[in-house]
């Protein structure tokens, strides 16, 4: 399968598939130069697509995994949420919707998505938002 991961830093998506014996491609990353640096001393130099709240578009794939930061809904962080538009590190989602919404207009969406975060993103404090995106996610089909 075609992935593309999005804020890869470490790549643990990409390890559970290898780990899993699952063949796949990595398309492209989207992650800071900081995050590239680390990703490629483990795993070699790959496509890095830069930040990606630059991306206009991701190339086709199969599966998109998407370890959104979370900082901000991390009780180690300081807790100030992903609002859309709020600017938080953990906003960083919202980035994802864009990104599939172009994919959509192009009938370019993938056939799969894989969201990795932290627990408390079903906090009663996160729950409205989580339930917004699950809801988002379920208008194409996921």
């Amino acid at each position: 399968i075609k992935v593309i991961e999005l804020f890869a830093v470490i790549a643990s998506q990409r390890e559970a598939l290898k780990r899993a014996n699952i063949e796949h491609e990595i398309v492209s990353t989207a992650k800071t130069t900081k995050a590239s640096r680390a990703y490629e001393l483990l795993h070699g130099p790959t496509n890095n697509l830069g930040d990606i709240k630059n991306i206009d578009r991701l190339p086709k794939a199969d599966l998109w995994t998407y370890s959104f930061p979370c900082t901000d809904i991390s009780l180690a962080g300081k807790m100030k949420g992903f609002d859309k538009g709020s600017n938080t590190d953990s906003s960083l989602l919202w980035e994802v919707q864009r990104l599939l919404e172009v994919a959509k207009e192009n009938d370019e969406l993938p056939k799969y998505l894989l969201m990795e975060n932290v627990k408390n993103i079903v906090l009663k404090k996160f729950m409205p938002l989580f339930q917004a995106w699950l809801d988002y996610l379920d208008s194409p089909g996921y």
